[in-house]
């Protein structure tokens, strides 16, 4: 079959639909944050994808014009390769087979014979792709000092949600008053999903806050003309670069310590910076401001252009859009407080090439 299948997810990051010619539109539905009670989970705002019969043709013939943006071929042939998924789509789905299309849901026949497409999990949404799963469970960040020398541990912090728990019915009432003691259940449940309904934002704001705290702090800071204080005894890490192609593990970093001695790694903790390095070559500068990183050139491009002045740095298969370079590291921390002085609300963390 040709291979269009993986092509789909692109499509439906940065569009709410997409046609199929012959088959179907193929359809986003938005799906707000979610808490998970029983494993007290909170999963990201994401969209659900249905796939609509009834809507088979498009004059635009946007899935075509996509094809061609991608590969290096002609409409012709673009049109060429669509009719050939239509029809051997079509051929396993007369012989009760499915196709899956990666990362979007798996095309099937229900068991009245329609065509529908069977939701798997995914974040669609480019706003937050990549966002993890939120185990919601107590957890603090421990920084402490030894001979002298400055040692940060980095952790992930997440809060303790309340379980609200269904009071059980003792056996003898449920055999003699089996009326009564549904209706309790059912008036329980409502309460809880009530109160789940209550804690359900406010969880997600104090995670997303946690997550996102030290962008935040520096944002009030520069609104109101402060600086924030360093603190040399502990330091929180920026978060890592959202890659709006590939998701991140759902294992949660439990952080490693590091040990300070030398000063300019102590300026860059100060300054409230990772300083994990990454080798990308001796011929690039030392210091990066990275306000983006992909692994496709086009969503790399756009967020170029939403930043003026920004440059892309390639190195492998990823695409990093940076505001600022520097061999020196008093001169990148300079750049980044100017930068976060004339754009509050822009999110950068710095890329140290360990050259």
């Amino acid at each position: 079959m040709t291979n269009l299948t993986e092509l789909f997810k692109e499509i439906l990051l940065t569009n709410d639909s997409i046609t199929i010619p012959g088959l179907g539109t193929l359809e986003t539905q938005y799906q707000p944050a979610q808490l998970d009670e029983k494993t007290g989970t909170i999963y990201p705002p994401s969209k659900i994808v249905k796939l609509d019969t009834g809507k088979t043709t498009d004059k635009d013939n946007a899935l075509e014009t996509y094809i061609m943006q991608t590969q290096p071929v002609n409409q012709t042939t673009a049109h060429l390769q669509v009719e050939q998924f239509v029809k051997e789509t079509k051929e396993k789905l007369d012989k009760n087979e499915s196709v899956t299309l990666d990362e979007v849901g798996i095309i099937a026949k229900d068991e009245s014979g329609a065509i529908i497409i069977k939701a798997v999990p995914n974040n669609l949404m480019i706003d937050n792709y990549g966002m993890d799963p939120v185990e919601v469970e107590a957890a603090k960040a421990a920084a402490r000092t030894s001979k002298g020398k400055t040692v940060k541990t980095t952790t992930t912090t997440t809060k303790t949600t309340t379980t609200v728990k269904t009071s059980q019915v003792a056996s003898s009432v449920r055999d003699t008053k089996p009326a009564e003691a549904e209706v309790k259940d059912t008036q329980k449940k409502s309460g809880a999903l009530k109160w789940l309904l209550i804690l359900l934002p406010i969880a997600a704001l104090i995670t997303l806050y946690i997550l996102y705290m030290d962008p935040v702090n520096n944002w009030v800071a520069g609104l109101f003309g402060s600086k924030p204080k360093a603190d040399t005894t502990q330091v929180t890490t920026p978060p890592p670069a959202q890659d709006t192609a590939q998701p991140k593990s759902n294992v949660p970093d439990l952080g490693e310590t590091e040990v300070v001695d030398d000063p300019e790694t102590k300026t860059l903790l100060d300054a409230g910076f990772s300083t994990t390095p990454l080798n990308i070559g001796s011929q690039y500068k030392k210091y990066y401001l990275i306000a983006g990183s992909f692994t496709t050139i086009k969503n790399a491009q756009k967020r170029q252009r939403e930043l003026p002045g920004s440059k892309i740095l390639t190195v492998g298969d990823q695409h990093r859009v940076y505001v600022g370079s520097s061999d020196k590291a008093d001169d990148i921390i300079a750049q980044y407080n100017a930068l976060k002085k004339k754009q509050p609300g822009l999110e950068v963390w710095l890329l140290k090439n360990a050259k």
